[in-house]
């Protein structure tokens, strides 16, 4: 029989006060959410999990839009919205991410914007970064690109530039977003 450690013999007193301070980091630190940290200065970083379940987020059923070069194909299009802003508001809260899908007959798109903040994208859609997603087989999503442009490529109907920042800069009143009107919030 080997000889108990002296670890081994004070570990029963350490249970009686190691497993509450556990009990109390873990929940402490569970507050802390992406969305609850978005509302410091600092950026929100989107992450693949940011953008799962978004077909659970509140939904603005666009009207069936003209196709827009060769990324914006035209048919169903459906907008989702992680957060509802608060009424009277100008901008969009750092930490809010939109994704708009677009089912076609040609094929299935997945297109989101999130509001980084913390001046990125400063010459574009400031605080705006855009990615592009793609639904794997068991329903979540894949960040495909993502930046403050959409990668080389990618070309856009009516804009010169082949950017996002061009199309949702006709939107700069309502912080760069089309569909989401802050103005009947």
């Amino acid at each position: 029989m080997r000889p108990l450690l002296s670890f081994q013999r004070s570990l029963p007193k350490y249970r009686t006060w190691l497993l509450p301070m556990l009990a109390l980091a873990t929940t402490a630190c569970a507050r802390h959410t992406e969305q609850s940290l978005a509302d410091v200065h600092a950026p929100f970083i989107a992450l693949e999990r940011s953008f799962q379940g978004f077909q659970n987020w509140a939904r603005v059923d666009l009207p069936d839009r003209p196709e827009q070069g060769n990324t914006h194909v035209a048919g169903e299009t459906h907008e989702y919205i992680n957060a509802p802003t608060p009424p009277g508001s100008k901008a969009f809260p750092v930490g809010t991410i939109f994704v708009k899908t677009v089912e076609s007959k040609k094929k299935s798109d997945i297109f989101a914007m999130v509001k980084r903040g913390a001046g990125y994208n400063a010459s574009g859609a400031s605080g705006w970064e855009w990615f592009g997603l793609r639904a794997r087989p068991d329903g979540s999503v894949a960040i495909v690109w993502r930046g403050v442009n959409a990668p080389d490529g990618e070309t856009y109907g009516g804009d010169p530039l082949g950017g996002c920042n061009g199309c949702h800069g006709a939107a700069a009143k309502n912080d760069h977003v089309h569909a989401y009107s802050l103005a009947h919030r």
